[in-house]
């Protein structure tokens, strides 16, 4: 799915952020990347996402050298990746129902087919009375979820969510984590950065640790499982 291979990145003319990068994400995989805040890990996705490019070392993304893509073959392999933004992004100005129909109607999906999903999905992340509602009369957590729909409605291979519990309290971050791993099960691959180290700890996914300018897997092995909230994991009681 993802391979990185002696990968640095550096902004301008600077010394490297972070380098000698190695790892490989499995298909159908689940990890948390880690570190302290201004460790890199928003820099490590924004390479995950193709929106920059490495200063050295190979990138592979579902088969594709990066480097060797032309420009018109981006968007297709964009389209496979869904990114939780840590601002949101979302369009202020339109619904929360047409938020998550963009990537689609970008995609150009029939307006009958998009209505449907999109519908669905909201509802699914209990958001079904918010269809008409613009963000700005969200709430931090409403938002949050909405952003994790768009983010998904067009099925994405990859999931990349960066902090997406950092603007909620620790009782909906858990719930939003549980509707991650119901994702999870449906086969998208997912990358969560986050440096909650207490959100982290009560579960027993694989980690990409950054530390010291460079990444480390680091397999927390079989960890206790918290309890699920009652009536979890339904979606529509996600928050």
């Amino acid at each position: 799915m993802v391979l990185f291979e002696d990968v640095a990145v550096r902004y301008g003319a600077g010394r490297n952020i972070l380098e000698n990068i190695s790892f490989s994400l499995a298909p159908g995989s689940f990890h948390f990347l880690v570190g302290a805040s201004g460790a890199g890990k928003s820099s490590l996705l924004k390479l995950m996402y193709l929106a920059m490019p490495p200063a050295v070392g190979l990138i592979d993304m579902f088969g594709r050298n990066v480097a060797t893509l032309r420009r018109q073959d981006l968007p297709a392999l964009r389209r496979r990746i869904g990114v939780v933004f840590q601002d949101f992004r979302l369009i202020q100005h339109l619904s929360a129902l047409d938020n998550v129909a963009l990537p689609l109607r970008i995609a150009g999906h029939r307006e009958s087919d998009i209505r449907k999903h999109v519908t669905e999905l909201l509802a699914w992340v209990g958001l079904a009375d918010h269809l008409q509602d613009l963000p700005a009369t969200l709430s931090g957590g409403q938002q949050q979820r909405l952003a994790i729909a768009r983010a998904v409605i067009s099925r994405p291979s990859l999931l990349l969510a960066d902090e997406p519990t950092g603007n909620v309290d620790d009782g909906i971050g858990l719930r939003l984590m549980y509707l991650f791993e119901e994702l999870n099960k449906m086969g998208t691959t997912v990358v969560i950065a986050t440096h909650n180290d207490h959100l982290v700890s009560r579960f027993s996914h694989r980690q990409l640790r950054i530390e010291q300018g460079t990444v480390r897997a680091f397999d927390p092995g079989v960890a206790p499982r918290p309890s699920r909230p009652q009536n979890s994991p339904a979606a529509n009681d996600v928050g």
